[in-house]
């Protein structure tokens, strides 16, 4: 089966907003809170940004994903390189529930105060006064973050060899009428 140019482009995009968005906030957003004087204010500005970005992220996972297993994409990779196939299905599993568990565990680092204002020194980095379920959430969110970029690069770059590789006739009959 061919995959839809539809398919291949919600894909594209759903892979470039979750990757892009990852690594804003590893490169940018989280470190540069930093310099905002007030610890609480920090804190929520980075569970509004992240919250903001989750919803379009979420949706982002879910393209990327659906478009992969339901779309074509993932059969149209088995007929072109079958080994990349299998490492982009991890690539991508790792990276949707690294994705995910960073959203929890967002989630649960704003809940530790009443207006999302749980003190933070950045946005990995809690504060000596963050409450000790906040602070594990968010040493956890600076694993989940980084290993999500890593994932996600790994899977653009599988992407790009399989788009390159060349379909494989598939059985004894494919290979005689090639």
């Amino acid at each position: 089966m061919r995959a839809s140019n539809k398919a291949k482009i919600v894909h594209n995009l759903g892979l470039a907003t979750w990757f892009g968005g990852a690594l804003f906030g590893q490169i940018a957003l989280n470190p540069t809170v930093s310099r905002i004087s007030d610890k609480r204010e920090r804190g929520r500005v980075l569970n509004e940004a992240w919250g903001r970005f989750n919803a379009v992220n979420f949706a982002a996972i879910g393209a990327t994903v659906l478009t992969w297993r339901l779309g074509d994409l993932k059969d149209d990779a088995e007929l072109r390189a079958p080994v990349l196939e299998r490492v982009k299905d991890l690539l991508l599993g790792g990276a949707a529930v690294n994705g995910i568990a960073s959203g929890i565990l967002g989630a649960r680092i704003a809940s530790q105060s009443s207006q999302g204002d749980t003190p933070v020194e950045s946005g990995t980095q809690p504060a000596p006064e963050t409450p000790q379920e906040a602070a594990t959430s968010q040493r956890l969110v600076a694993l989940t973050g980084t290993s999500s970029l890593a994932l996600l690069a790994g899977a653009i770059a599988v992407s790009s060899v399989i788009e390159s590789s060349t379909a494989k006739p598939r059985g004894v009959l494919s290979r005689l009428l090639t």
